[in-house]
């Protein structure tokens, strides 16, 4: 129950920020305003690349790296990219359908998440009342739901349900059965991170250890050399692990990102909210989500004094 109504709150955590569109990236490290829109905008950074959604005289549109795509009749629905690739999924006539750079996948019943790397890509999708995941052309399924979906360039993870029981699919190989949903994942070229309850605790596994077990787990991040999550211990606080350097106590953390060279997390102090990234702090705010660390690039969401803003590369005060 506490598991489930803190993604409650994590939902209407982010639904906060649903009614903007940006209005334009700034590598200098300025606040950029963003403006009003009717309905949900997306957002997403690589490492050298950015991408956003939206609404022009009624029109839904793609911004990838300062390149226009659309127009469309629907919103964006999932918005992912990466240095020079995009995916994103938009209705048409009812029907759902993914782009990855030019490339029409479907028409579905839905789509319910899209995972882009620059030689890769993943959509997982419902229809004909099942569920799959289609990997670059190869399809997976069926299943009777799916939770997760991650790719890279070399490697591709997704969260599966059959046969009342849980799976994690990382590269082909199934772990599990697990009888409880897996709420986080990630996946880059040579590891791989979720989490699984064993016996009233969390777990955490990668590629080389296991961490745990916790009372809870908020976030989890791999990249190739680095591994961060957040972590719950009843009668203490949340704490945020990056390889094995804890930071904290908090009173809540949201979200959590690692690069090879780099680390951010997103924390509560004091009812305010802060973001840490790579040793500079940030804040406090309102509200910070969508989070994105990389090697090159990172940024964040945040709402202050009545506005809501998305900082690109910004300098810490």
């Amino acid at each position: 129950m506490k598991e489930m109504f803190k993604k409650i709150l994590i939902v209407l955590f982010l639904l906060l920020i649903v009614s903007v569109v940006i209005s334009f990236f700034n590598r200098k490290g300025t606040e950029t305003r963003l403006f009003n829109s009717s309905e949900f905008v997306q957002i997403s950074l690589a490492d050298k690349s950015y991408g956003y959604s939206y609404q022009k005289d009624g029109k839904w549109y793609v911004n990838f790296r300062g390149k226009n795509i659309g127009p469309y009749d629907s919103s964006i629905i999932h918005l992912s990219i990466s240095n020079s690739s995009y995916g994103f999924s938009y209705f048409k006539e009812g029907r759902a359908y993914a782009d990855i750079k030019n490339k029409i996948v479907g028409p579905f019943s839905d789509i319910m998440f899209v995972s882009v790397a620059d030689n890769n890509y993943g959509v997982a999708y419902y229809d004909q009342g099942k569920k799959y995941v289609t990997i670059k052309d190869k399809v997976y399924g069926p299943y009777d739901n799916i939770l997760a979906l991650s790719v890279s360039n070399k490697s591709y993870g997704f969260v599966y349900f059959k046969d009342s029981q849980w799976y994690v699919n990382v590269s082909g190989e199934d772990f599990g059965p697990y009888n409880d949903p897996i709420f986080y994942l990630s996946i880059s070229d040579s590891n791989y991170g979720f989490s699984y309850f064993k016996d009233g605790k969390t777990e955490i596994k990668t590629k080389d250890k296991v961490f745990g077990p916790y009372d809870d787990v908020s976030d989890i991040w791999v990249s190739d050399k680095s591994i961060g999550f957040s972590y719950f211990q009843r009668g203490d606080q949340w704490h945020v692990n990056v390889n094995d350097k804890i930071s904290g106590p908090f009173e809540s953390v949201s979200e959590v990102a690692v690069s090879d060279t780099g680390y951010g997390f997103v924390y509560q102090k004091q009812g305010q909210w802060y973001a840490e990234i790579s040793g500079k702090a940030f804040g406090p705010y309102n509200i910070i989500n969508r989070l994105f660390v990389f090697d090159n690039n990172f940024g964040f969401a945040f709402q202050k004094d009545g506005g809501l803003y998305f900082s690109l590369n910004p300098s810490s005060k």
